[in-house]
């Protein structure tokens, strides 16, 4: 390699170091600061297309901003309402499983327990090995120990539904999602306007490949979504044969929400619900709920990196690796950010926009080309 060679090749090595540390501080940090602006624009980018039918309907074409706000101020009003009814059904849920626990705790884990542990001391006592803690002084101890825990829990609970940061986060998102609704044709124009012609070519190309590659990227966990819950269904249909399990429909499709959310998972849910039911004696249910999440992890390890990488245009091991980096490194928003831009490069690269990755020849090509070298030597000088 020439001087000039190792040279450039220092330079681009640099200049890539330097490109990967920006973008690692951005979505590290500066994402989170400006996250209630980078909402606002999203959403206004979401509605636009609304806001211009509706206007081109009711022939409106220089001032759009009087449908702009209406249309942005229903769509918060229906988010809100959704948001509040749902968060109001999960904090009541919360609320009465942890007003109830320990309740169920004394009429239900505690005896239980109480007949095992009786059966194991028996046990050991035929083996002639002695216990001396008392299971009643074990079990209040544990009684004890939850009623301390829910104590503590619910102040936490108060805590959490009055957070004022979210709060004030969430008003700076609305308000910047109403002034960028309706100047959204002139915030845009005057940030491209600030760019060299090419740079702003290449964001609105980027832009466009960003929406495909979203739609996708949310179409293959709709995908995902969909066969989780009819894994589910299918268990919860053979438990209510087996085992009386009610409102399979209902249970299956609030797990299956949760499966998609990053880090929660069905585990969450199926994995305490099995140990419960195997405390309380039925045993039925608990290798039902075992047997479930086994076969829904089994399954979603499988297809999420094919599926999603087939959606996308990525290898099933490059999505997969990039999901395990970007979780290690950003957290649940790397686990979708990572693999998105990766997507979103390689779907550059492959239109010829940007060159980054070397192309292999077909193997056909690379079959052909010693065969072209051995007619060579055989020549005749």
């Amino acid at each position: 390699m020439t001087t000039d060679k190792k040279r450039n090749f220092l330079i681009d090595f640099a200049f890539a170091v330097v490109i990967i540390l920006l973008v690692y501080f951005f979505l590290k940090y500066v994402i989170n600061w400006i996250m209630p602006f980078v909402i606002a624009f999203l959403i206004s980018a979401l509605l636009y297309p609304l806001i211009k039918f509706v206007s081109a309907k009711l022939k409106i074409k220089k001032n759009k901003k009087p449908v702009a706000a209406v249309i942005t101020a229903l769509f918060f009003c229906t988010v809100g309402v959704l948001a509040g009814f749902i968060l109001y059904k999960i904090v009541s849920a919360v609320a009465s499983f942890i007003v109830g626990l320990p309740e169920y705790v004394q009429s239900t884990i505690i005896p239980s327990l109480s007949v095992a542990y009786e059966k194991i001391r028996t046990a050991l006592a035929n083996m002639h090995i002695e216990v001396d803690i008392g299971s009643k002084t074990f079990f209040d101890s544990i009684g004890s120990s939850v009623s301390g825990i829910v104590s503590r829990l619910m102040p936490s609970l108060s805590f959490i539904t009055s957070i004022p940061g979210i709060v004030v986060t969430g008003i700076i998102m609305i308000i910047s999602t109403f002034f960028i609704s309706m100047d959204f044709d002139g915030i845009t124009s005057f940030c491209l306007a600030q760019l060299p012609k090419k740079a702003a070519d290449f964001v609105v190309m980027l832009k466009d490949y960003t929406v495909k590659i979203l739609f996708r990227y949310v179409r293959s966990y709709a995908l995902i979504l969909a066969i989780t819950f009819g894994e589910l269904l299918i268990g919860f249909t053979v438990m209510h044969f087996v085992a009386g399990l009610q409102n399979i429909f209902l249970l299956a499709l609030l797990i299956a929400v949760f499966d998609i959310l990053p880090i929660v998972g069905t585990g969450t849910v199926l994995i305490p619900w099995a140990v419960v039911s195997l405390i309380t004696g039925d045993y039925v249910k608990a290798v039902c709920l075992l047997v479930i999440y086994g076969v829904i992890t089994v399954v979603r390890q499988f297809i999420e990196p094919k599926i999603v990488g087939n959606q996308v245009g990525l290898h099933p091991v490059a999505t997969l690796l990039a999901m395990i980096v970007g979780t290690r490194l950003f957290g649940a928003v790397g686990l979708f950010g990572v693999p998105i831009a990766l997507a979103i490069i390689k779907d550059l690269d492959d239109h010829g926009k940007i060159h980054v990755f070397k192309k292999v020849a077909p193997k056909e090509e690379q079959a052909e080309k010693p065969d072209e070298a051995d007619a060579d030597d055989t020549e005749p000088e």
